[in-house]
């Protein structure tokens, strides 16, 4: 066998072993023999000539992102992907339980979070200046991530 010949045989050995890694559960030991075989490849290249040594590692170094990101599209649809990546949950948030301009009293003293009544509604709140009292009335300025923001009145 020429060495022309081994080299693209270890380079095609070295593929088909890292493309067999995505779709079989081998713990890596099918990717560490593929990236083993690539090295081997590039090896016995610069044993050929140097410079096209330096040419095939450039050319593999480069194309890695390429196929790095290839494998990630495509191994989510495969068979071990699909068992282990978990699908996307679908949720809707609830609407928050107050409205701007509402108006209630505050339970707990707020520095600045506590507890506000809302119309028999207990909500923890923030408040948009320093701290207020325990029973003081306060109303909704804004809301923000579903938390109102309350002034004392």
């Amino acid at each position: 066998m020429s060495p022309i010949e081994t080299i693209l045989l270890l380079f095609g050995i070295g593929l088909v072993l890292l493309a067999a890694e995505l779709f079989l559960p081998t713990h890596m030991l099918l990717g560490v023999m593929g990236i083993l075989c690539l090295i081997a490849a590039i090896g016995k290249t610069f044993l050929l000539n140097q410079w096209i040594g330096v040419g095939v590692l450039l050319a593999t170094v480069a194309a890695v992102p390429f196929v790095w990101s290839a494998a990630m599209h495509f191994w989510p649809k495969t068979p071990l992907g699909k068992k282990l990546i978990l699908p996307a949950k679908e949720f809707v948030l609830d609407p928050p339980p107050v409205h701007l301009g509402q108006t209630g009293v505050a339970i707990s003293e707020m520095r600045p979070m506590g507890v506000v009544d809302f119309a028999g509604q207990r909500v923890e709140a923030t408040s948009e200046i320093g701290m207020i009292e325990a029973g003081r009335t306060v109303t909704v300025t804004s809301i923000n991530n579903r938390r109102p923001l309350v002034r004392a009145v």
